[in-house]
């Protein structure tokens, strides 16, 4: 070949490969942005429970561990801590524990 034809045809592919790529922008549907809630709010304010929160509120707390307690003092169940999988099993003890 000639060098004068490999110039030419160098010079004819060199815009083809100089070619610009414009991203398309998709049409954009205007959204209404979500209302603002206030964040949830609880009367009273903090909570505690657990056990120890259960040995300041009593006026016996040796009743807490008292199998023979009466039925008054309850059973346990609100500072026993379940399974989410397996609701039958307990997970554990609350000891202490803060809600607001």
């Amino acid at each position: 070949m000639k060098p004068s034809l490999c110039v030419a045809l160098l010079l004819a592919a060199l815009p083809l490969s100089a070619q610009e790529f414009i991203v398309p922008v998709p049409d954009v549907i205007p959204v209404e942005p979500a209302p603002v809630l206030p964040p949830p709010t609880r009367e009273g304010g903090v909570t505690v429970e657990g056990i120890v929160a259960e040995i300041f509120n009593t006026t016996r707390p040796w009743q807490l561990v008292n199998p023979l307690a009466p039925a008054e003092y309850g059973n346990g169940e609100k500072t026993v801590s379940r399974n989410p999988d397996d609701p039958e099993k307990p997970k554990g003890f609350i000891l202490f524990a803060l809600e607001w």
